[in-house]
């Protein structure tokens, strides 16, 4: 074959390859949602959200004295029955465990286990003034959103 032809030949098949390698790449992936960039901020917000609050409640976990086990026997010791949910809780500064009994509330000091108060589930949780609860052993400082609790779900 002549160097002249082989060179055609050989640009031909070459053109061939890059536009059918550009095509494919181009129209491989039919665009299916208008929207995935926003999506993937909210998954991101949602999963930012979930890391804070683990660590968050890792935190918390490592100020309390008590396991939430210990907190879940206490209770059930102090009222009677058996616990439904365990959560660690900084109420307004206070490190407690929050054990709910049928319709009670069981609330347990996280650094010496005493109960501290029991209050109906069916009141309005503002029932009892804040002022006159008692105070856990352990203080936590407030933070921008006063929403401190992790779920110790046993």
């Amino acid at each position: 074959m002549k160097p002249l032809t082989r060179m055609i030949v050989s640009v031909t098949l070459l053109s061939f390859v890059g536009i059918s390698f550009w095509l494919k790449n181009t129209y491989a992936f039919p665009i299916t949602n208008q929207y995935p960039i926003t999506q993937a901020r909210d998954t991101d917000r949602e999963s930012n959200d979930d890391v804070e609050e683990q660590q968050e409640a890792s935190q918390l976990q490592r100020l309390a004295k008590i396991t939430p086990q210990q907190a879940q026997q206490i209770a059930e010791k102090a009222v009677g029955g058996q616990a439904q949910r365990v959560k660690l809780d900084n109420e307004n500064g206070n490190l407690i465990y929050s054990v709910e009994i049928e319709q009670q509330e069981v609330n347990i000091d996280a650094g010496n286990g005493q109960v501290l108060y029991v209050q109906k589930t069916t009141q309005d949780n503002e029932a009892m003034e804040e002022a006159s609860r008692p105070r856990s052993s352990i203080q936590v400082p407030h933070s921008q959103d006063n929403e401190h609790e992790t779920n110790d779900d046993n």
